[in-house]
This record gives C-alpha cells, sequence and structure tokens, in this order.
C-alpha cells in the first residue's frame, strides 16, 4: 500500500521536473528577484544606519539585518504556493476537480507534488545561493552543525505549513465566485506580518501578541532565526512544536473544509 502511493505521487514529482526543467528561466527570475530585493533592502537600511549615526536596531548589526533579509527572501520563494493555488481554484471553478473524484488520487497530496515539483529547480539554485553565503561569509549564519539541522528541519515544516493554509483558502472556491482576490491579499499580507520583509522583532508588541495565535511566524522567521543563532536554542523545541501543530490543525481544517465543499460541488464545465 505505501509502496504503490509513494510511486504514485513520485510520478507525479518526476513529471513536474520534466515541465520544471523546460522553463529554466523562472529560476532565473526568481533568483533575480532575490538578489534585486536584497541590494534595494541594502540601500535602504544602509541609509537608514548612516542617517542616524547608529551600530544596530533591535539588536541587528548591519551585517545580521542583510543576512536576515537575504534569507528571508528564499524562504518566502520557497514556500509560495500561490501558482499551484491558482490552477486549484480555477480546477473547481471549471469543472476539472471531476477527475480527482472518480480516479484513486487525491486533490489535496496530487496538487502537493505539484508544488514540490514546480519549485524543484528553486530549491536547487537557491541550496548553492546559501551554501555559497555559508563558504563566503561564515560568521554571518549557521554559527553551528546545529542549527543547519535546526533551519531544514522547520524549513520543511513552514514549506508544508504553507501549502495547508493555501489549501484552506483555495477551498472556499466551493461557495464563493472568486477565490483569487483573497490569496493575493493573503500573499501581500504574508510578505509582511511573516517576517520576510521585516523581522518580526522590529513590530509592536501588540501586533506581536495577535501573531502568536497565527501559524504566520512559523513560515520565515522561525527558520530564518534559527539559521542566523538570534532564536536562543532552549525555545527551539516549544517553537517546533507549536509549528508542528498547526500544520496538523491547518491540514485537518483544510480536509474538513474540502469535504464540505464537495457537498456543494456540481461539477460545472466538467
Amino acid at each position: 500500500m505505501i509502496k504503490r502511493f509513494l510511486a504514485k505521487y513520485t510520478a507525479v514529482i518526476r513529471l513536474t521536473w520534466i515541465q520544471a526543467l523546460e522553463y529554466k528561466a523562472n529560476s532565473l527570475v526568481g533568483t533575480f528577484a532575490i538578489v534585486s530585493g536584497v541590494f534595494i533592502e541594502y540601500l535602504l537600511w544602509k541609509r537608514i544606519f548612516l542617517t542616524r549615526g547608529i551600530s544596530e536596531i533591535n539588536g541587528f548589526t548591519f551585517e545580521d539585518l542583510m543576512v536576515y533579509i537575504f534569507l528571508s527572501l528564499v524562504v518566502g520563494q520557497l514556500k509560495s504556493s500561490w501558482v499551484t493555488s491558482l490552477e486549484m481554484i480555477t480546477a473547481i471553478r471549471e469543472g476539472e476537480l471531476n477527475k480527482y473524484l472518480i480516479r484513486p488520487i487525491s486533490f489535496f497530496t496530487y496538487h502537493f507534488m505539484l508544488f514540490i515539483g514546480y519549485n524543484s529547480l528553486f530549491y536547487l539554485v537557491y541550496f548553492f545561493m546559501i551554501a555559497g553565503m555559508v563558504i563566503f561569509f561564515p560568521a554571518w549564519a549557521f554559527p553551528s552543525f546545529l542549527n543547519i539541522i535546526g533551519f531544514l528541519g522547520t524549513l520543511i515544516i513552514s514549506i508544508y505549513l504553507s501549502y495547508t493554509v493555501y489549501f484552506v483558502m483555495v477551498c472556499f472556491a466551493f461557495w464563493f465566485g472568486e477565490v483569487r482576490a483573497l490569496i493575493i491579499a493573503y500573499n501581500l499580507a504574508n510578505m509582511v506580518l511573516s517576517g520576510q520583509m521585516v523581522p518580526l522583532r522590529f513590530f509592536p508588541e501588540s501586533v506581536l501578541k495577535v501573531l502568536q495565535y497565527t501559524p504566520l511566524p512559523y513560515l520565515v522567521d522561525l527558520p530564518v532565526s534559527i539559521a542566523t543563532g538570534n532564536l536562543p536554542i532552549d525555545q527551539w523545541g516549544t517553537k517546533t512544536l507549536q509549528s508542528l501543530f498547526w500544520s496538523v490543525a491547518m491540514t485537518f481544517l483544510g480536509l474538513i473544509v474540502y469535504r464540505r465543499g464537495i457537498q456543494k460541488y456540481e461539477g460545472f464545465g466538467g
């Protein structure tokens, strides 16, 4: 049973690898987006540090901040599932979901494998980018091998958690005619509130108290804080368990909403 399951869904990943390799420009564009984003942030924060005549802000030196922003942009790119989400919304609205209902394949798992496959080139490119940073700037991030392990573990959780959040929003397409606007609005809010643009440490305490009751801090800030050594090691276990809790909770919520939506689904356009 397990062997059949793995064979079925790894085949999906292999097919998306073939498609991804046909469009290598996607990786180049994504890399350019990160490099240009870091360059813009560099100019902005450099001016702030020089104008105010300070050496650090909220415990971040200029070099620490640049490393945090670089890793945040990389993690943010790896966990983005909005392209897959739009395809899923189209499948629900245009009746393409029918093929998942009559075949032994999971709508949730199939698109998660598509998401992994589509981003496979990004994984490879960004691995070399991060490895290059560790080699040429060894004191800037990953102070120990344990930080590398912690970063990779929480990164895997954040990628899955991000997909489950998208899946929940996608399932609202069963009831509403236009859900793409919700995905776009979430993407914009997520870039700020997950720590992708600015460290969460810079946010007011009142905002942080609200965010701690959401999965947002575990999408970017947690893996990056572990990578840069900003999170004390005695808090790793608690934070990781909280991120796992949100992953399980969002998975069950998504499956519940999906099953409720199937009862409303009429397969128009199929």
